[in-house]
């Protein structure tokens, strides 16, 4: 009798067993496709780090106070940088484009707001 139950439970572990153990620490990485290389970016301005004003209001008629979002105003801009020697695409509100057309170009206001122009 003892000899069938010790069969039985060696059976029954060897057959939930699947031959690799999981491991804690190890994450599987997927492969992504050229396709869903997409990153979700913050609505922040490139050069001056302008973000979102989460505490705006809007008072109604019968002065109720409703919370709202007042978002920056960023367009995405293509400028030629002369340090690089290639095109730069920024994502730029309408005050860092004039501050852009203010120093000359885009290497000198980089350079003035500590910008590093190669990651774009």
């Amino acid at each position: 009798m003892r000899a069938f139950l010790l069969l039985c439970m060696l059976a029954s572990a060897t057959a939930f067993f699947t031959g690799t153990p999981l491991q804690a620490g190890a994450r599987q990485t997927a492969q992504r496709s050229s396709r869903s290389n997409m990153e979700m970016r913050a609505r922040v301005c490139d050069l001056l780090g302008k973000r979102p004003n989460r505490q705006a209001r809007v008072v109604t008629f019968s002065h109720k106070r409703n919370k709202t979002v007042q978002h920056v105003n960023l367009q995405t801009k293509r400028y030629f940088s002369d340090e690089l020697g290639r095109n730069v695409k920024l994502r730029l509100s309408t005050k860092g484009m004039k501050t852009v057309t203010k120093y000359g170009g885009v290497d000198a206001a980089a350079k003035k707001f500590g910008l590093d122009l190669t990651k774009f």
